[in-house]
């Protein structure tokens, strides 16, 4: 297949003008590419998703973290991107990022997570401006309205992490959640205006804790943990138009790309998040 008929039809299925405007969406790098006929689904890259590509002779990557956000003023191999980078083309290996445009998908990161929590998916919590049935996080309900500690439970078990949350809110009972899958503290003026009992997302810095105080509960799974089931939905939605077209052939990585570890039992956490990997593509997702 010619990489711009895959740059093509991804961006009709995820367009661009989707996604977050200053975000780096689409190709990063062409390493000499014309035609791509394996492609590897990743969160992001590192060393060890290269080396899995190489293994499984994939010519194109697609991440969902751009490796690239900053310009590059000079590829040196003591730089974690530029050494990426060298990689990438010394293999002659593409690199394509989809990002926020996923994000903003209707079946995207913050509903794939509202649908492992068992939540029934009310609304966006920012609504895109272009399209229909496209927008930033979700806000979600439970059928019945639970406790603090029954929620942090469940979330516990679908994310396989420690949690940082805030005291109950203005309710001590959760009916209605925000998500925002990934870092986004940025939208916590925009939960608290949905009028949510509970805003669940990554990155909260301490301060914000202060300010949600009695307002509504602040929940912290984890950056990666959230985001850990992107690959695979990212592999379903792009399945179905390639389905048939035996010029394509689509591969999950199985590569555990979380940089944060814990204390304690960091390893248990670890080891419960790569037997998600593994287990959840046992068969590579494949047209």
């Amino acid at each position: 297949m010619k990489l711009v008929s895959l740059l093509n039809k991804i961006n009709k299925i995820l367009p661009q003008d989707s996604g977050i405007e200053d975000d780096r969406l689409g190709l990063q790098i062409q390493a000499g590419r014309e035609n791509v006929s394996n492609i590897l689904i990743t969160m992001e890259v590192d060393k060890n998703v290269i080396r899995e590509a190489i293994k499984l002779r994939c010519d194109c990557i697609v991440t969902f973290h751009p490796l690239i956000y900053n310009p590059i003023l000079a590829i040196i191999d003591s730089d974690r991107v530029g050494y990426l980078s060298s990689e990438l083309i010394k293999n002659s290996i593409a690199l394509i990022s989809i990002h926020t445009t996923f994000d903003a998908y209707s079946e995207g990161t913050s509903k794939i997570l509202a649908d492992k929590l068992g939540f029934k998916f009310e609304e966006f919590l920012i609504k895109s401006n272009i399209y229909n049935e496209r927008g930033l996080g979700v806000i979600a309900s439970v059928p019945k309205a639970i406790s603090l500690n029954l929620l942090l439970n469940r979330i516990h078990k679908i994310c396989n992490s420690p949690i940082k949350h805030s005291e109950t809110g203005k309710n001590k009972k959760i009916k209605k959640i925000a998500i925002v899958g990934g870092s986004g503290s940025g939208f916590i003026s925009e939960a608290l205006v949905s009028g949510v009992d509970a805003f669940i997302t990554a990155d909260i810095s301490y301060h914000h804790y202060h300010r949600v105080y009695g307002k509504m509960v602040l929940i912290d799974p984890g950056h990666y943990e959230m985001e850990q089931f992107v690959p695979n939905g990212i592999a379903q939605l792009l399945t179905k138009p390639f389905k048939g077209d035996k010029d394509l052939k689509i591969n999950v990585s199985k590569v555990l790309t979380n940089p944060v570890h814990y204390f304690p039992n960091g390893n248990l956490y670890h080891t419960k998040q790569n037997n998600y990997l593994i287990n959840s593509n046992k068969k590579m997702v494949q047209n």
